[in-house]
């Protein structure tokens, strides 16, 4: 095979990888392996990133991509977390339980549906709404957090504003930033750089403890960042939104 032909494939690779791991976070739902099944959903975030960026190093960018990547999407980021949060937390709320993690996987298609009809295969700088892998790995890092860390926050309260507040950043005009290139050019650009290592090596390190209020401040950042900076909304107006 065309070693160009190859490399223009390494992308849609890496999706299908992301897509495999929400199947396999499925899976592990039905096999009452909840904890397994969240690190599944957080692994193809991590697919999740890489594709596009692969696809930008490798000029291999296309519309192809952009629609494979939305259907994984809507597996390892919508069914996967809606039905894993269900299992964990809401299964004995009945149809309350169903109607709210479906609200959550209606928010995540929505969102992704919105993307696609203004997506663009560049750099991106900030995205329109919360993205949907943020809110997956947000219900899923929930559970990493309430069984190792702190169980008292396995709650039916807990789980209602969880997923209406994600719910709505999904759905919102709000701007969130997005991943930015460690850079040490600009002042600026440095101390986002250290802090953005520091939350990686946490991650790494201690991702029960970590991912969760990392993911809440993220939550809260854009709606924090829209109303105490009245510029914000305008910083990114040249960029496309995701």
């Amino acid at each position: 095979m065309d070693k160009r032909r190859i490399i223009a494939l390494l992308p849609s690779a890496v999706t299908l990888g992301n897509l495999l791991c929400g199947y396999l976070a499925v899976i592990n739902v039905i096999e009452e392996n909840l904890t397994h099944a969240a690190w599944w959903v957080i692994i193809a975030a991590v697919f999740d990133l890489l594709d596009g960026k692969i696809a930008r190093l490798t000029r291999s960018a296309s519309l192809f991509g952009v629609e494979f990547d939305s259907i994984a999407d809507v597996v390892s980021f919508g069914i996967a977390p809606a039905v894993l949060f269900h299992t964990y937390l809401l299964v004995d709320a009945g149809n309350i339980g169903y109607f709210l993690t479906f609200i959550y996987l209606a928010a995540g298609a929505i969102r992704l549906a919105r993307f696609n009809t203004t997506a663009s295969t560049g750099k991106k700088h900030h995205f329109s709404g919360m993205p949907i892998p943020s809110g997956a790995g947000i219900l899923c890092s929930f559970i990493l957090f309430s069984e190792n860390v702190w169980g008292g926050l396995a709650t039916f309260d807990v789980a209602l504003a969880l997923i209406l507040v994600t719910s709505a950043a999904m759905l919102s005009n709000i701007k969130y930033m997005a991943m930015p290139k460690i850079s040490f050019s600009r002042k600026s650009d440095t101390a986002m750089s250290l802090w953005l290592t520091l939350v990686i090596l946490g991650c790494i390190f201690y991702p029960d403890e970590v991912f969760f209020p990392m993911g809440i401040l993220y939550l809260f950042s854009g709606p924090f960042m829209h109303v105490t900076v009245p510029a914000y909304h305008h910083v990114f107006h040249r960029e496309h939104t995701r």
